[in-house]
Order: C-alpha cells, then structure tokens, then sequence
C-alpha cells in the first residue's frame, strides 16, 4: 500500500465494517481515529476529506462525521439482471453506461464455455453500472451472435435496458443458473480510472457463464466490483435440492 493517508483510508473503511456501521452512524472524533490508527491528526482529515469526496461519509462542522454511504450487500448468485442480486434502499438508484458493443470472432475460451465452433461470433458488450450517479461496476459480456442477433444494437437504442430483460422478453433466454468464480485483486490502471478507485484499492472480480432455463450457455461474463462499496453474501443450496428446468 502507498503513501500513510492511503492506509488510514482503509482503516476507516474496516472500522465501519468492523462496527457494523449504518448510515448516519458517528465516526469516533478525529483524534480518538489518529489514536486508534496510530497517525498524526493531519493524515486522518486528509483521509476523511478523500472519503467525503467518495461520499463514503458526511463531515459537518462542530459535530463530527457520520457515514453516508455504507456497503451495498450483494448476492451474486441470484439470477436475472444485476438488480436482484444488490440490496438496494429506497433512495439509491442504478444506472447503465455503455461503453462498447460490438461483433468479433469466439475467443478459444469463449468457444469452449459458450459451446460454439470456430469462427463464430459473440457480442463483446463491456457497461459501466453507476450507484448514486459514481461508477462501481465494470461489466463484460460475450453474447453468442446466432442467439441475440440484434443484441447490440437494441443495447444502444435503450442502454438503460436491462441486458438480462432483453435476452429473456426478445430472444426467450431466460436465465436459470450461473457459474461463478470470485476472486480479490489488486485494481488495474485502467479499472482504477474507470471506476475512480484509489492506486492502493482492490476489487472483487466475478467470472462465470450463465446458462438459460433449457440449459444453453448464453453469456460468458466478467463483472469487476469496487471492493470498498460491496459486501458480498453467498449461499448453498441443499445436496437433495432439485434445479427446476424448463422442459418446454
């Protein structure tokens, strides 16, 4: 990690992790944090004034600083838009950038996850999802062409649309199950500018495929989440639990 102000930032974010902190919780007062993160006073405004920016908390002078923002909890394994799987309150909103939609040629891998033969094409569609009007997701997508046909082009008619929305109300690609592989890392260069992220700030990237409710492998996917704003929550299912397939 970098320069002292960047650690006392994270610091701060595992306090209010640690202290289960709500919105509008108190934050201990500047010099009880230069205590606790064994800092000078100078170092914790310094990172109190970066996480104000962030909108991670609200300072108000003369009577200390609160969080504004805590985690979003996240469960990545629920099906269907991005939507389902965020525990959002009434007040936040969640928006889609398109970035990028384009055809190109199966990669090898996307090839064997997706079940195509060589030379056929995928949609690439990379999105940036935006909680609060701040990026925190990046999202890439390869979408076999001969099951969406259009996919991009009705991406970019209505980029507020929901991909998974399209997929099932145009194309009949309802999404069952997905295969997902979570890993922690260090962000890069261009995710860091792109989500607005720290030099020192990691993320959590997710990897899988999405399968329809008949079982066809319909997305290969990569989701990069900013670690600070996210606390992820997975689940299991029972051995003897039956997976309900569309038969029709």
């Amino acid at each position: 990690m970098g320069a002292l102000y960047e650690k006392t930032i994270a610091f701060i974010l595992s306090y209010i992790d640690e202290h289960a902190l709500a919105a509008g919780s108190k934050l201990p007062t500047e010099p009880q944090l230069a205590e606790l993160a064994g800092v000078s006073l100078v170092t914790v405004r310094r990172a109190l004034a970066e996480l104000a920016a962030q909108s991670v908390v609200r300072r108000e002078q003369g009577r200390g600083t609160f969080v504004l923002r805590p985690r979003v909890r996240a469960e990545t394994t629920q099906v269907g838009g991005l939507r389902n799987g965020l525990h959002l309150d009434a007040r936040s909103s969640l928006a889609t950038r398109l970035l990028e939609a384009r055809r190109r040629p199966a990669l090898d891998e996307e090839i064997e996850a997706l079940s195509l033969q060589n030379g056929d094409e995928v949609w690439e569609l990379s999105r940036v999802r935006l909680l609060n009007d701040r990026p925190v997701i990046w999202e890439r997508s390869a979408i076999p062409c001969t099951l969406a046909p259009e996919l991009g082009n009705r991406l970019r008619r209505s980029a507020e649309r929901s991909l998974y929305e399209i997929l099932d109300t145009d194309y009949g690609l309802r999404e069952g199950r997905e295969e997902q592989t979570l890993l922690a890392r260090a962000a890069t260069p261009f995710e860091r500018s792109l989500l607005d992220l720290m030099k020192f700030e990691w993320v959590v990237e997710i990897t899988g495929v999405s399968h329809s409710t008949r079982q066809v492998p319909i997305d290969r996917f990569r989701m990069v989440f900013a670690g600070k704003s996210f606390a992820f929550r997975l689940s299991s299912a029972p051995l003897n639990a039956v997976e309900a397939i569309e038969l029709r």
